[in-house]
């Protein structure tokens, strides 16, 4: 059977991605830290959320196998920056596709913790790149990419395209682009079948830490009575470019079984929505009187771009993809399942 490894496999991309390829043809093995939370997988471990050594099996020589409840689904504990231990996994498992979602992912903390950032993102990167080409083997790498990298790039004032000047403006920023073009020095130089995809805002159920999913998560919380009808929000003026994560994951697989080796593509819905549209939207989904107090100092990002809108029309040219999920079904789906979510655990 064929093989896909995923990095960052407990995270909101990563776990969508393992339920959108569990019933497909393939054995799966999902990568991530040894600390990491299986909230977004628990429908796979039985609701076991933590894992410690004792309860880990010995795989490739260390005790970092956790079963899952599916046959074809194992998940494996391992830093990106354990050189070694990736070493071996990769070159044991010779899989057929690596989707390397694994990240520090976030603005703010790569700003507190920059040695971190990189130590996650670019030396990850090689330790994920360099089993690869000194195994020789036949591994298609689709490496998540973000459109943090273009930073004042957005003063052009148009869609982002893939050929437009790269000027992040943070540590994560930087950090992603020195990662693609990694990806692409590992193409050209040693043939290493990579395709990198830059993401601009994925949103969906289970999301957090970006605004969709910060309005929409405080409001099933006041609809359930747990906090006060109260919203604080940052900057409500910036425009951005958000795709619903089910449409991702038709494009993620579209390119890495029909894309072009050693392109970059453009994964988003090409259209822009304003940050106050969301929170209007998230807000009317709710039966209580919520007050919003805007420009809360905690809440705003020390620099934070006008707009930021992807031109995906290289993608669907080439691959004949569309966007198929308006913004409405996806705040409505969302605001269900934190609905759920909170009944379950309340306000924890």
């Amino acid at each position: 059977m064929k093989k896909i490894l995923i990095t960052g496999s407990n995270g909101f991309l990563g776990s969508q991605l393992i339920d959108w390829c569990i019933n497909k043809d393939y054995e799966l093995f999902g990568l991530d830290r040894p600390t990491a939370s299986f909230r977004n997988l628990l429908h796979y471990t039985e609701g076991q959320e933590r894992f410690n050594k004792k309860s880990m099996k010995n795989k490739f020589g260390e005790k970092i196998e956790i079963k899952s409840n599916r046959e074809n689904l194992t998940f494996l504990a391992c830093d990106l920056k354990n050189s070694k231990l990736l070493e071996k996994i990769i070159q044991e498992l010779k899989p057929n596709f690596i989707f390397h979602l694994g990240a520090q992912p976030n603005i703010i903390p790569s700003w507190e913790n920059p040695t971190d950032t990189i130590e996650t993102n670019v030396i990850g990167t090689i330790n994920v790149f360099e089993p690869i080409k000194k195994g020789k083997l036949s591994t298609r790498v689709i490496l998540a990419c973000t459109s943090a990298e273009f930073g004042t790039t957005t003063e052009l004032k148009r869609p982002l395209k893939e050929t437009d000047p790269l000027l992040a403006i943070h540590p994560y920023g930087i950090s992603k682009i020195a990662a693609e073009l990694l990806s692409r020095q590992y193409y050209l130089n040693f043939g290493i079948e990579s395709i990198n995809l830059r993401f601009f805002n994925i949103t969906g159920p289970r999301k957090v830490n970006d605004a969709a999913s910060d309005f929409v998560r405080k409001v099933a919380q006041i609809e359930l009575g747990l906090i006060e009808p109260i919203i604080e929000v940052g900057n409500l003026s910036p425009y951005r470019d958000i795709l619903d994560v089910q449409d991702a994951l038709s494009a993620i697989w579209l390119a890495a079984t029909k894309g072009i080796p050693g392109e970059v593509y453009h994964i988003c819905s090409g259209d822009k929505i304003q940050i106050r549209e969301l929170l209007d939207i998230a807000i009317s989904l709710s039966t209580k009187e919520i007050k919003v107090i805007e420009n809360v100092q905690t809440k705003l990002r020390k620099i934070d771009e006008d707009i930021i809108i992807g031109d995906n029309s290289k993608f669907k040219s080439l691959l004949d993809w569309n966007k198929k999920i308006p913004i409405q079904d996806t705040l409505e789906r969302m605001y269900n399942y934190w609905i759920d979510f909170y009944k379950k655990v309340g306000n924890k």
